[in-house]
């Protein structure tokens, strides 16, 4: 039986540019997603799966024969001060991006062997304050505090588990901040000390390093992916969101 990637929100952004990688060193490959991918990758079992939901993700990996790496990177954003945000939306962001994860690393779990892997997409939110993204960082720490608990759960079993934390990066979701003005691009790239931004494919590097032998003594970590960044941060709360 050939090696195995799942891959959640594999649709499109980082999470097709993971599946990508993995498929080119020779992975059978699953996504999880909800969405159609615009461009389908060869090798690639498209399920539609709703990581909010168990029963949907039981579902989903009943398909799935076995997993050697689960990437959880299945995510969303809603803006909103926290006194302004409605609790249903920041709900719906703690349950994709957090508990989504867990769902889908329980059902993993029975389909995985001794060298098996999970890396679980954070982002710099998880360590900095982002004005107007409480719900989205509180997931996002959630989400390395879970690797790092688990991590310790599954060293016996021979199972390896990390987070990545991408900084900003060519993706829907970024695409989708700098449209509603909670980002601004020209103040992105001030700030980050290699002067652009990430493309999805330097992300999927990281992941696939996690997940191969070179990194078989790495467990419980946080890798950062964002080209300075988070040596500065965000210090204060854009105007568009201020009273």
């Amino acid at each position: 039986m050939g090696q195995t990637v799942v891959v959640t929100g594999g649709s499109r952004g980082i999470g097709h540019a993971i599946l990508a990688a993995f498929i080119a060193e020779g992975f059978a490959g699953y996504s999880l997603d909800l969405s159609e991918p615009p461009v389908p990758i060869d090798g690639v079992g498209y399920l539609s799966a709703d990581v909010t939901n168990k029963d949907s993700v039981a579902k989903a990996f009943s398909h799935i024969p076995n997993v050697d790496c689960l990437v959880n990177n299945a995510g969303i954003q809603r803006a909103g001060l926290i006194g302004q945000q409605d609790a249903a939306e920041w709900e719906k962001v703690i349950a994709t991006n957090l508990t989504g994860g867990y769902l889908c690393i329980r059902e993993a779990l029975p389909l995985m062997a001794s060298g098996s892997s999970i890396v679980s997409i954070a982002s710099t939110a998880a360590l900095v304050g982002l004005p107007g993204r409480s719900a989205y960082c509180a997931a996002k720490a959630g989400l390395i505090s879970m690797s790092r608990a688990i991590s310790i759960e599954l060293a016996p079993r021979g199972i390896r588990v990390n987070a990545v934390c991408p900084g900003f990066t060519q993706t829907p979701l970024v695409e989708q901040a700098l449209a509603d003005g909670s980002l601004n691009e020209q103040t992105m790239l001030e700030r980050v000390p290699m002067g652009r931004l990430a493309v999805p494919e330097e992300i999927a590097s990281v992941v696939l390093f996690l997940a191969s032998p070179a990194a078989s003594y790495i467990t419980g970590q946080a890798i950062v992916v964002d080209g300075g960044w988070t040596i500065q941060g965000v210090n204060q709360v854009p105007e568009w969101l201020s009273d």
